[in-house]
């Protein structure tokens, strides 16, 4: 899937109007996009344009119990993925940047 951020808010310093972002997973219905510092971070689906509604095949989907959505790849799908990539763990690391450069490589 690949967005689009509708406007400039001076909120979103680290987004750019009309540049493409790839969401790499939805959780609560938010998208986690790699922003312009490249931190993937999560991110009001509401602040985005579709461009490409296609999603990897690869994406694990479950829902809520209010219906929001929660989809990633299997390999970061695991509870506490991203408080470990974030705490700077080697192994989240590793698999984190194996999928975005497999998913940058089909693209390309």
């Amino acid at each position: 899937m690949i967005v689009k951020l509708k406007r400039k808010s001076p909120d979103l310093s680290d987004l750019s109007p009309d540049h493409p972002y790839f969401v790499i997973g939805i959780e609560a219905d938010d998208y986690r996009i790699l922003n312009d510092q490249g931190r993937p971070y999560l991110y009001p689906s509401t602040l985005f344009e579709i461009i490409d509604s296609k999603e990897p095949e690869n994406w694990i989907t479950e829902y809520g119990e209010d219906g929001e959505r929660y989809a990633y790849p299997e390999i970061l799908n695991g509870a506490g993925f991203f408080e470990d990539y974030f705490e700077g763990k080697a192994e989240a690391l590793c698999r984190f940047w194996q999928v975005i450069n497999r998913r940058l490589s089909e693209a390309a």
